[in-house]
Formats: C-alpha cells, structure tokens, sequence
C-alpha cells in the first residue's frame, strides 16, 4: 500500500449511482471507502472491488445518524489515515402509500427522514471531511444534488425537492469556507439516471419515455454517466472549479 495514495469515500455506494462512482474512482488510482447503510451490499462491492489488495474497503454508515458518522471516521483514521475525496451520494426518495405524494398528504415523518439522510447527512459527513482535508491541504467534495432542486419535475416530491434545495445552498457556504484550503466543493445534479432509486421511485416505461422525448440526447442517464462527472470533480484537474453545480441531464434542464 503507498502511504500517499489519496483517499476516496463514497456513501451509498453499495449500488447504483453510488457503487459506479467508487469502481471509477478505484480506476483512476485512488483508496476508495465504500459506504452504505446497507452491510452485506457494501461488503460485497467492496470485495468485488478488491478489498483483498487494500484498495477497497467498505464500512457501515447510516449518515442520518451523528454516532454512525463519527464512527465511521474513526474507523476511516485507524485503518486509513487520511481522506482526500468525500462523495455524498447517499439518499432517498420514500413515497407514500406507495405514490407521489403532494405537500399536504406528506407525513411529518417522511419530511424528517428525507431531510435527515439526503440534508443533515450531508452536513455530518462534511463536518467531519473537512479537518481532516485541512490537514492534507487539498481536498475535493462532491455532493449529489437532483435537477428537482432547480426545476419541477415529472416525478419528485416537495420533501425530495427541499432536500436537495438545501444541499445545493450548503454547498455554496461550505465552497466559500474552505477554498482557501485547498479543497473545492461541487455538486452534480443530475436527471433520471437508470438506478435502483429510480426505478423504485417510478419505475414505467412511459415515464422513461416521456423524458427521452425531452431529452436532447435521446436516452436516459446511466450510473457510469454520472461517476465519470464525479471523476473529474474528484480530480487535480478541477481545482478552479468549486461551489458550482454540474448538471449530468442529457440537456433535459438547461439553466
């Protein structure tokens, strides 16, 4: 193992958008942590990854939780050492009553849930990355923000919307905190994107449709799409972009 080898931690990354950005980022040469509330699923990828030659390493997180965070990190300092690369892409969508629910049908619980693992996740998870960033001096974060904090969308709630709202706004602070540290903090945003998320959310061919029609690409998005916009955020060649949104749609949302 090389000592200066950056190091890379992705939540959710136990499948889907998540699990695409860790094996990109395993390719470009970098110690990736993966991430997930989910143990058999991250183990598992983690494995799958490599874990036996020490490049992947995969730990349990629940990123709602103040307690897991901390754990998490600790673990991270006593077999890692270091953090260089933070990829928050943990999140959830949750509907109600197994449908799209409108804000005055959205339970109180719901709003919290979404809020605490898609919002206050994020925010844990920083907190905790960025002394250990400032320690390196150099650092790159990478928030999964969603094109429903932008724009309404054919299928997103007003919780999910709120949510990634607010992880777009934390993310121009924290940009303006800590760039005179070396370390950038960007957002990807992207659009429908084929993972297991989606499809739990609404999974209808006549909705993936309606949204290649609008699409100038012609296609939906795949996981591999968005992990190679976290590739390059990720990287030394990104160090003058910081605190912008990058949008990975196909050119279905055009601010």
């Amino acid at each position: 193992m090389v000592e200066h080898q950056r190091v890379a931690l992705v939540t959710g990354a136990g499948q889907g958008i998540g699990l695409a950005i860790a094996q990109r980022l395993l390719r470009t040469g970098l110690r990736v942590v993966f991430a997930d509330i989910n143990q058999a699923a991250v183990e598992q990828a983690a494995q799958d990854a490599g874990q036996e030659s020490g490049k992947a390493l995969g730990l349990v997180v629940d990123v709602a939780s103040e307690a897991s965070v901390g754990d998490l990190f600790r673990e991270l300092d006593a077999k890692l050492g270091r953090l260089d690369v933070l990829i928050n892409n943990a999140g959830i969508s949750p509907r109600v009553n197994g449908a799209n629910a409108t804000v005055q049908s959205t339970p109180l619980d719901i709003w919290t849930r979404t809020l605490a693992v898609n919002l206050t996740g994020t925010f844990l998870m920083c907190r905790e990355a960025v002394p250990r960033m400032r320690n390196g001096g150099w650092g790159r974060i990478i928030n999964m923000a969603s094109i429903a904090a932008r724009s309404r969308g054919e299928v997103a709630s007003g919780y999910y919307a709120a949510s990634k709202g607010g992880v777009v706004a934390f993310s121009r602070i924290l940009a303006a905190e800590v760039g005179a540290f070396g370390i950038t903090v960007n957002c990807i945003s992207p659009a429908r994107i084929v993972s297991p998320l989606t499809r739990s959310y609404a999974n209808t061919s006549e909705l993936d449709q309606r949204y290649i029609e609008k699409t100038p690409v012609k296609r939906l998005g795949e996981p591999e799409d968005v992990a190679a916009a976290a590739a390059y955020l990720a990287s030394e060649e990104s160090g003058y972009v910081s605190g912008t949104i990058l949008d990975v749609t196909g050119g279905y949302y055009m601010p």
